[in-house]
């Protein structure tokens, strides 16, 4: 009986769709990361405001954390982009923003 509930649960685990990926915290921001080809990678942040905080300091941490999260998965080898479309009229305030970067 064993064998045949194990055979049953690995066609459901094969058929099922993929779970959505959770967001891990490094100290005031929230990532997640993906790698959708060899050498491409997708980061996507998030963060919250701290009491005196305005667009500029949430985008520079965004920024930071997106260089210090490629240069240690390249290995000081890599080319980061801004993933994110530009919206009109842009959208404030800045809260989130994404990035895909390439190992060189």
């Amino acid at each position: 009986m064993d064998g045949l509930v194990q055979a049953l649960c690995f066609f459901c685990v094969v058929g099922s769709p993929p779970q959505p990926q959770q967001a891990r915290a490094d100290w005031d921001i929230w990532y997640t990361h993906e790698t959708p080809a060899a050498g491409v990678h997708v980061l996507r942040l998030s963060t919250t405001d701290f009491v005196l905080d305005t667009d500029g300091f949430r985008a520079q941490r965004l920024d930071a954390f997106a260089q210090r999260f490629a240069d240690a998965s390249c290995h000081g080898r890599f080319q980061l982009n801004p993933a994110d479309r530009p919206t009109l009229p842009p959208t404030r305030p800045v809260y989130a923003r994404n990035y895909i970067f390439r190992c060189r």
